[in-house]
Protein backbone atom coordinates (compact mmCIF):
# COMPACT_ATOMS: atom_id res chain seq x y z
CA UNK A 1 0.00 0.00 0.00
CA UNK A 2 1.13 3.21 -0.75
CA UNK A 3 2.41 5.93 1.80
CA UNK A 4 -0.37 7.08 4.01
CA UNK A 5 -1.01 10.92 3.95
CA UNK A 6 -3.55 12.49 6.03
CA UNK A 7 -4.48 15.67 4.35
CA UNK A 8 -5.87 19.12 6.45
CA UNK A 9 -8.58 20.50 5.87
CA UNK A 10 -9.04 22.65 2.44
CA UNK A 11 -10.05 26.33 3.63
CA UNK A 12 -13.93 26.92 2.90
CA UNK A 13 -14.99 28.87 -0.30
CA UNK A 14 -17.49 31.78 0.24
CA UNK A 15 -21.03 30.50 -0.28
CA UNK A 16 -22.12 32.64 -3.16
CA UNK A 17 -25.94 32.60 -1.65
CA UNK A 18 -24.09 34.61 1.05
CA UNK A 19 -22.89 36.97 -1.56
CA UNK A 20 -26.43 36.97 -3.13
CA UNK A 21 -27.60 38.26 0.28
CA UNK A 22 -25.08 40.89 1.09
CA UNK A 23 -25.76 42.08 -2.27
CA UNK A 24 -29.53 42.40 -0.98
CA UNK A 25 -28.51 44.16 1.77
CA UNK A 26 -26.07 46.76 0.52
CA UNK A 27 -28.72 47.31 -2.04
CA UNK A 28 -31.43 47.99 0.45
CA UNK A 29 -29.06 49.96 2.44
CA UNK A 30 -27.59 52.06 -0.41
CA UNK A 31 -31.33 52.89 -1.04
CA UNK A 32 -32.50 53.96 2.10
CA UNK A 33 -28.92 56.05 2.52
CA UNK A 34 -29.54 57.51 -1.11
CA UNK A 35 -32.62 58.17 -0.67
CA UNK A 36 -32.13 60.16 2.68
CA UNK A 37 -29.16 61.95 1.52
CA UNK A 38 -30.52 62.92 -2.09
CA UNK A 39 -33.65 64.31 0.16
CA UNK A 40 -31.80 66.04 2.51
CA UNK A 41 -29.52 67.83 -0.56
CA UNK A 42 -32.85 68.43 -2.45
CA UNK A 43 -34.82 70.00 0.82
CA UNK A 44 -31.57 71.94 1.58
CA UNK A 45 -31.32 73.25 -2.28
CA UNK A 46 -35.22 74.07 -2.56
CA UNK A 47 -34.87 75.98 1.39
CA UNK A 48 -32.25 78.21 -0.59
CA UNK A 49 -33.79 78.88 -3.64
CA UNK A 50 -37.09 79.92 -1.28
CA UNK A 51 -34.43 82.01 0.77
CA UNK A 52 -32.92 83.70 -2.29
CA UNK A 53 -36.20 84.09 -4.17
CA UNK A 54 -37.00 85.76 -1.09
CA UNK A 55 -33.78 87.86 -0.59
CA UNK A 56 -34.36 89.20 -4.41
CA UNK A 57 -37.81 90.18 -3.76
CA UNK A 58 -36.61 92.12 -0.47
CA UNK A 59 -33.96 93.79 -2.07
CA UNK A 60 -36.28 95.40 -4.66
CA UNK A 61 -39.12 95.75 -1.92
CA UNK A 62 -36.78 97.67 -0.26
CA UNK A 63 -35.12 99.36 -2.71
CA UNK A 64 -38.76 100.89 -3.77
CA UNK A 65 -39.43 102.08 -0.82
CA UNK A 66 -35.77 104.25 -0.29
CA UNK A 67 -36.34 105.57 -3.90
CA UNK A 68 -39.84 107.34 -3.04
CA UNK A 69 -39.14 107.37 0.31
CA UNK A 70 -35.92 108.69 0.85
CA UNK A 71 -36.60 112.22 1.79
CA UNK A 72 -38.75 111.04 5.06
CA UNK A 73 -36.23 107.81 5.51
CA UNK A 74 -33.44 109.98 6.23
CA UNK A 75 -31.97 113.30 7.07
CA UNK A 76 -28.61 115.72 6.60
CA UNK A 77 -26.92 116.23 9.23
CA UNK A 78 -25.04 120.25 10.09
CA UNK A 79 -22.02 118.17 8.67
CA UNK A 80 -23.16 117.16 5.63
CA UNK A 81 -23.19 113.66 6.43
CA UNK A 82 -26.77 111.85 6.07
CA UNK A 83 -28.57 109.18 8.58
CA UNK A 84 -31.00 107.28 8.57
CA UNK A 85 -33.73 109.11 10.76
CA UNK A 86 -37.35 109.57 10.87
CA UNK A 87 -39.75 112.29 12.35
CA UNK A 88 -42.03 111.29 14.27
CA UNK A 89 -44.86 113.59 12.63
CA UNK A 90 -43.66 111.51 9.67
CA UNK A 91 -44.67 108.61 11.18
CA UNK A 92 -48.37 108.01 10.92
CA UNK A 93 -48.27 108.81 7.11
CA UNK A 94 -45.36 107.34 6.01
CA UNK A 95 -46.77 103.73 8.08
CA UNK A 96 -50.00 104.23 5.95
CA UNK A 97 -47.95 104.40 3.00
CA UNK A 98 -45.85 101.71 3.82
CA UNK A 99 -48.42 99.61 4.44
CA UNK A 100 -50.16 100.47 1.35
CA UNK A 101 -47.53 99.94 -1.11
CA UNK A 102 -46.25 96.76 0.52
CA UNK A 103 -49.86 94.94 0.74
CA UNK A 104 -49.94 93.41 -2.46
CA UNK A 105 -46.21 91.42 -1.19
CA UNK A 106 -46.16 88.33 1.08
CA UNK A 107 -44.52 91.15 3.62
CA UNK A 108 -45.74 90.58 7.43
CA UNK A 109 -43.53 92.71 8.69
CA UNK A 110 -40.24 95.42 8.21
CA UNK A 111 -38.26 97.17 10.13
CA UNK A 112 -35.48 100.01 9.59
CA UNK A 113 -32.78 100.87 11.52
CA UNK A 114 -30.01 103.71 11.51
CA UNK A 115 -26.63 102.81 11.76
CA UNK A 116 -26.66 103.01 15.85
CA UNK A 117 -28.75 99.88 15.49
CA UNK A 118 -31.95 101.67 15.92
CA UNK A 119 -35.21 100.96 15.01
CA UNK A 120 -36.61 104.65 13.36
CA UNK A 121 -39.68 102.44 12.13
CA UNK A 122 -41.36 99.63 12.15
CA UNK A 123 -44.37 98.11 10.89
CA UNK A 124 -45.24 96.83 14.69
CA UNK A 125 -44.85 100.42 15.88
CA UNK A 126 -44.16 99.22 19.96
CA UNK A 127 -40.46 98.45 18.40
CA UNK A 128 -39.84 101.75 17.33
CA UNK A 129 -37.60 103.84 19.29
CA UNK A 130 -36.00 100.51 20.30
CA UNK A 131 -31.84 99.53 20.32
CA UNK A 132 -30.55 96.10 18.62
CA UNK A 133 -27.60 95.91 20.09
CA UNK A 134 -26.49 92.63 20.06
CA UNK A 135 -27.30 91.23 16.72
CA UNK A 136 -25.07 89.88 14.42
CA UNK A 137 -26.99 89.81 11.44
CA UNK A 138 -28.40 93.39 11.89
CA UNK A 139 -24.00 93.80 12.45
CA UNK A 140 -23.61 92.44 9.00
CA UNK A 141 -25.91 94.23 7.39
CA UNK A 142 -24.00 97.75 8.96
CA UNK A 143 -20.89 95.89 7.32
CA UNK A 144 -22.52 96.25 4.09
CA UNK A 145 -23.35 92.63 3.67
CA UNK A 146 -27.14 90.75 2.95
CA UNK A 147 -27.68 88.70 5.07
CA UNK A 148 -31.42 85.85 4.87
CA UNK A 149 -32.28 83.60 6.86
CA UNK A 150 -35.30 80.96 6.87
CA UNK A 151 -37.22 80.53 9.82
CA UNK A 152 -40.76 79.27 11.62
CA UNK A 153 -42.28 81.55 13.31
CA UNK A 154 -45.07 80.46 15.76
CA UNK A 155 -47.06 83.42 15.70
CA UNK A 156 -46.95 86.77 13.86
CA UNK A 157 -48.62 89.64 13.23
CA UNK A 158 -48.84 91.18 9.42
CA UNK A 159 -49.35 94.21 8.09
CA UNK A 160 -53.05 93.79 8.22
CA UNK A 161 -52.53 93.72 12.82
CA UNK A 162 -53.73 89.91 12.21
CA UNK A 163 -51.74 86.83 14.01
CA UNK A 164 -50.31 84.08 11.98
CA UNK A 165 -49.51 81.46 13.25
CA UNK A 166 -47.04 78.47 12.24
CA UNK A 167 -45.52 80.60 9.67
CA UNK A 168 -41.84 79.98 7.26
CA UNK A 169 -40.55 83.58 6.77
CA UNK A 170 -37.52 84.95 5.66
CA UNK A 171 -35.65 87.45 7.27
CA UNK A 172 -33.65 89.27 5.13
CA UNK A 173 -31.40 92.22 6.28
CA UNK A 174 -30.43 94.89 3.32
CA UNK A 175 -28.15 97.62 4.43
CA UNK A 176 -29.02 101.54 3.14
CA UNK A 177 -26.26 103.20 1.00
CA UNK A 178 -25.16 106.64 1.15
CA UNK A 179 -21.85 107.87 -1.04
CA UNK A 180 -20.36 104.60 -0.54
CA UNK A 181 -21.51 104.39 3.42
CA UNK A 182 -24.09 102.20 4.69
CA UNK A 183 -26.29 104.30 6.82
CA UNK A 184 -28.84 101.88 7.96
CA UNK A 185 -30.70 98.42 7.73
CA UNK A 186 -34.21 97.64 6.80
CA UNK A 187 -35.06 94.19 7.88
CA UNK A 188 -37.95 92.33 5.89
CA UNK A 189 -40.16 89.49 6.74
CA UNK A 190 -41.32 87.59 3.75
CA UNK A 191 -44.22 84.85 4.28
CA UNK A 192 -42.95 81.88 2.41
CA UNK A 193 -45.17 79.56 4.19
CA UNK A 194 -46.81 78.48 1.08
CA UNK A 195 -43.82 76.93 -0.43
CA UNK A 196 -43.70 74.75 2.45
CA UNK A 197 -45.72 72.26 0.95
CA UNK A 198 -44.88 72.44 -2.26
CA UNK A 199 -41.61 71.87 -1.13
CA UNK A 200 -42.79 68.15 0.58
CA UNK A 201 -45.04 67.39 -2.33
CA UNK A 202 -42.40 68.16 -4.86
CA UNK A 203 -39.38 66.55 -2.42
CA UNK A 204 -41.50 63.60 -2.66
CA UNK A 205 -42.34 63.13 -5.81
CA UNK A 206 -38.40 63.68 -6.71
CA UNK A 207 -37.52 60.89 -4.42
CA UNK A 208 -40.32 58.84 -4.98
CA UNK A 209 -38.93 58.49 -8.16
CA UNK A 210 -35.20 58.66 -7.16
CA UNK A 211 -36.19 55.04 -4.81
CA UNK A 212 -38.16 54.00 -7.81
CA UNK A 213 -35.20 53.96 -9.69
CA UNK A 214 -32.96 52.46 -7.32
CA UNK A 215 -35.41 49.95 -7.19
CA UNK A 216 -35.11 49.12 -10.90
CA UNK A 217 -31.64 49.11 -11.06
CA UNK A 218 -30.70 47.45 -8.14
CA UNK A 219 -33.51 44.96 -8.94
CA UNK A 220 -31.65 44.08 -12.81
CA UNK A 221 -28.40 44.02 -11.08
CA UNK A 222 -30.02 41.54 -8.44
CA UNK A 223 -31.05 38.83 -11.53
CA UNK A 224 -27.79 39.31 -13.17
CA UNK A 225 -26.03 38.69 -9.45
CA UNK A 226 -27.94 35.87 -9.18
CA UNK A 227 -27.34 34.35 -12.42
CA UNK A 228 -23.87 34.69 -11.84
CA UNK A 229 -23.95 33.25 -8.15
CA UNK A 230 -25.69 30.33 -9.33
CA UNK A 231 -23.22 29.79 -12.64
CA UNK A 232 -20.35 30.31 -9.90
CA UNK A 233 -22.10 27.90 -7.30
CA UNK A 234 -22.23 25.09 -10.41
CA UNK A 235 -18.29 25.24 -11.04
CA UNK A 236 -17.52 25.37 -7.41
CA UNK A 237 -20.14 22.19 -7.29
CA UNK A 238 -17.92 21.19 -10.26
CA UNK A 239 -14.48 22.03 -8.91
CA UNK A 240 -15.68 20.30 -5.46
CA UNK A 241 -16.63 17.45 -6.86
CA UNK A 242 -13.37 17.13 -8.54
CA UNK A 243 -11.45 17.67 -5.32
CA UNK A 244 -13.07 14.85 -3.86
CA UNK A 245 -13.91 11.81 -6.39
CA UNK A 246 -12.13 10.04 -8.65
CA UNK A 247 -12.67 11.15 -12.45
CA UNK A 248 -12.96 7.57 -13.49
CA UNK A 249 -14.76 5.71 -11.15
CA UNK A 250 -16.75 8.64 -9.13
CA UNK A 251 -15.92 6.85 -5.64
CA UNK A 252 -13.92 9.43 -3.53
CA UNK A 253 -10.25 9.79 -4.21
CA UNK A 254 -7.47 9.05 -1.90
CA UNK A 255 -7.09 12.21 -0.04
CA UNK A 256 -11.39 12.74 0.35
CA UNK A 257 -11.26 8.78 1.70
CA UNK A 258 -8.16 9.61 3.91
CA UNK A 259 -10.05 12.93 5.52
CA UNK A 260 -13.11 10.97 5.68
CA UNK A 261 -11.38 8.46 7.96
CA UNK A 262 -9.68 10.72 10.09
CA UNK A 263 -13.01 12.15 11.12
CA UNK A 264 -14.97 9.00 11.47
CA UNK A 265 -12.04 7.45 13.54
CA UNK A 266 -12.10 10.75 15.70
CA UNK A 267 -15.68 11.02 16.50
CA UNK A 268 -14.83 6.76 17.33
CA UNK A 269 -11.91 8.32 20.26
CA UNK A 270 -14.16 10.52 21.25
CA UNK A 271 -17.18 8.05 22.09
CA UNK A 272 -15.03 5.30 23.42
CA UNK A 273 -13.66 7.59 26.00
CA UNK A 274 -16.87 8.49 27.39
CA UNK A 275 -17.88 4.92 27.56
CA UNK A 276 -20.92 5.40 24.77
CA UNK A 277 -21.81 3.35 22.18
CA UNK A 278 -21.46 2.66 18.25
CA UNK A 279 -17.81 3.67 18.61
CA UNK A 280 -16.96 0.85 16.23
CA UNK A 281 -15.54 1.24 12.74
CA UNK A 282 -14.49 -1.37 10.09
CA UNK A 283 -12.58 -0.99 6.75
CA UNK A 284 -12.02 -3.26 4.00
CA UNK A 285 -9.16 -3.00 1.47
CA UNK A 286 -10.10 -4.50 -2.03
CA UNK A 287 -7.90 -5.51 -5.15
CA UNK A 288 -8.49 -6.33 -8.34
CA UNK A 289 -6.48 -9.78 -8.70
CA UNK A 290 -4.01 -9.84 -11.69
CA UNK A 291 -5.17 -6.62 -13.11
CA UNK A 292 -2.50 -5.79 -15.25
CA UNK A 293 -3.19 -8.78 -17.00
CA UNK A 294 -6.42 -7.76 -17.90
CA UNK A 295 -5.08 -4.47 -19.11
CA UNK A 296 -2.48 -6.12 -21.48
CA UNK A 297 -5.47 -8.79 -22.77
CA UNK A 298 -8.29 -6.26 -23.42
CA UNK A 299 -6.49 -2.93 -23.65
CA UNK A 300 -6.52 -0.12 -21.09
CA UNK A 301 -9.96 1.16 -21.90
CA UNK A 302 -11.26 -1.70 -21.64
CA UNK A 303 -9.39 -1.90 -17.78
CA UNK A 304 -11.24 2.00 -17.56
CA UNK A 305 -14.65 0.15 -17.84
CA UNK A 306 -14.06 -2.39 -15.58
CA UNK A 307 -12.83 -0.21 -13.41
CA UNK A 308 -16.24 1.76 -13.32
CA UNK A 309 -18.34 -1.22 -12.73
CA UNK A 310 -16.22 -3.00 -10.49
CA UNK A 311 -16.48 0.40 -8.46
CA UNK A 312 -20.44 0.41 -9.23
CA UNK A 313 -21.00 -2.98 -7.43
CA UNK A 314 -19.37 -2.23 -4.69
CA UNK A 315 -21.17 0.85 -4.11
CA UNK A 316 -24.81 -0.97 -4.46
CA UNK A 317 -23.50 -3.52 -1.42
CA UNK A 318 -23.00 -0.02 1.05
CA UNK A 319 -25.31 1.06 3.18
CA UNK A 320 -25.97 5.53 2.82
CA UNK A 321 -23.55 6.44 5.25
CA UNK A 322 -20.89 4.11 4.13
CA UNK A 323 -18.13 5.09 2.40
CA UNK A 324 -15.45 4.37 -0.64
CA UNK A 325 -12.70 5.76 -2.26
CA UNK A 326 -10.10 4.79 -4.71
CA UNK A 327 -7.08 4.56 -2.83
CA UNK A 328 -4.60 3.24 -6.09
CA UNK A 329 -4.86 2.69 -9.49
CA UNK A 330 -6.89 -0.45 -8.87
CA UNK A 331 -7.63 -0.97 -5.10
CA UNK A 332 -10.30 0.38 -2.98
CA UNK A 333 -10.97 1.47 0.63
CA UNK A 334 -14.69 0.88 2.08
CA UNK A 335 -15.43 2.46 5.56
CA UNK A 336 -18.13 1.07 7.34
CA UNK A 337 -19.09 3.51 10.62
CA UNK A 338 -20.81 1.56 13.64
CA UNK A 339 -19.01 -2.03 12.82
CA UNK A 340 -17.16 -4.07 14.67
CA UNK A 341 -14.80 -7.05 13.12
CA UNK A 342 -17.46 -9.22 12.54
CA UNK A 343 -19.56 -7.27 11.02
CA UNK A 344 -16.87 -5.83 8.71
CA UNK A 345 -16.03 -9.25 8.01
CA UNK A 346 -19.51 -9.80 6.87
CA UNK A 347 -20.09 -7.23 4.61
CA UNK A 348 -16.25 -7.82 2.77
CA UNK A 349 -17.93 -11.23 1.94
CA UNK A 350 -20.97 -9.62 0.72
CA UNK A 351 -18.58 -7.71 -1.46
CA UNK A 352 -16.28 -10.36 -2.53
CA UNK A 353 -19.32 -12.50 -3.78
CA UNK A 354 -21.02 -9.71 -5.65
CA UNK A 355 -17.58 -8.96 -7.31
CA UNK A 356 -17.47 -12.67 -8.29
CA UNK A 357 -20.72 -14.25 -8.91
CA UNK A 358 -20.87 -12.48 -12.30
CA UNK A 359 -18.91 -11.72 -15.20
CA UNK A 360 -18.41 -7.97 -16.15
CA UNK A 361 -19.41 -6.95 -19.66
CA UNK A 362 -17.09 -4.62 -21.79
CA UNK A 363 -17.44 -4.09 -25.38
CA UNK A 364 -19.70 -7.14 -26.02
CA UNK A 365 -17.32 -9.56 -24.14
CA UNK A 366 -17.80 -11.47 -21.11
CA UNK A 367 -14.86 -11.03 -18.47
CA UNK A 368 -14.61 -12.50 -15.43
CA UNK A 369 -12.55 -10.78 -12.55
CA UNK A 370 -11.74 -11.83 -8.72
CA UNK A 371 -10.48 -9.52 -6.18
CA UNK A 372 -8.70 -9.95 -2.46
CA UNK A 373 -9.87 -7.93 0.83
CA UNK A 374 -8.74 -7.35 3.98
CA UNK A 375 -10.70 -6.50 6.72
CA UNK A 376 -9.82 -5.07 9.92
CA UNK A 377 -11.70 -2.80 12.52
CA UNK A 378 -10.55 -0.31 15.50
CA UNK A 379 -10.07 -1.91 18.82
CA UNK A 380 -9.13 -0.52 21.76
CA UNK A 381 -4.96 0.58 21.83
CA UNK A 382 -5.46 1.73 17.96
CA UNK A 383 -3.65 5.27 18.60
CA UNK A 384 -4.26 6.69 15.28
CA UNK A 385 -5.82 5.07 12.15
CA UNK A 386 -3.12 4.55 10.20
CA UNK A 387 -2.51 1.07 12.79
CA UNK A 388 -6.14 0.24 11.36
CA UNK A 389 -5.40 0.66 7.91
CA UNK A 390 -2.04 -1.11 7.98
CA UNK A 391 -3.59 -4.16 10.02
CA UNK A 392 -6.60 -4.06 6.60
CA UNK A 393 -3.33 -3.25 4.25
CA UNK A 394 -1.65 -6.42 5.92
CA UNK A 395 -4.69 -8.72 5.28
CA UNK A 396 -5.03 -7.55 1.81
CA UNK A 397 -1.22 -8.97 0.85
CA UNK A 398 -1.74 -12.17 2.94
CA UNK A 399 -5.03 -12.65 0.79
CA UNK A 400 -3.05 -11.88 -1.94
CA UNK A 401 -0.39 -14.54 -0.66
CA UNK A 402 -2.89 -16.98 0.09
CA UNK A 403 -3.34 -17.33 -3.57
CA UNK A 404 -5.92 -14.00 -4.43
CA UNK A 405 -10.02 -14.28 -4.56
CA UNK A 406 -10.90 -14.63 -1.17
CA UNK A 407 -11.43 -12.43 2.49
CA UNK A 408 -8.87 -12.75 5.12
Amino acid sequence: MKQLRIFPKSSSIRNPDSLLRLFVVIALVSTVVITIAAGLVFVEVLHRHVIRNAEEDAIKVSSALLATDRARLTARQADGSVKVAVASADLPEMDRHFRKFLSPFEIVKIKIYSADSTIVYSTEASLIGKVDNHNSRLDHALEGLFDSKLERKEEVKDLASEMKFNVDVVETYIPIWDNGQVIGSFEVYIDVTEYRNDTANTASLALGALAGILVVVFGISYFLVRKGTREIKEIQEVLKKQTMTDALTGTFNKSQIELLACKEFARCSRRNEKGLADADLGFIMIDIDRFKEVNDTYGHLAGDVLLQQFAARIARSLRNYDSIGRFGGEEFLVMLPGSDLEQTRAVAQKIWSLLREEPYLVDGREINLTASLGAAAVKEGDADLLHVLKRADQRLYAAKSAGRDRVV
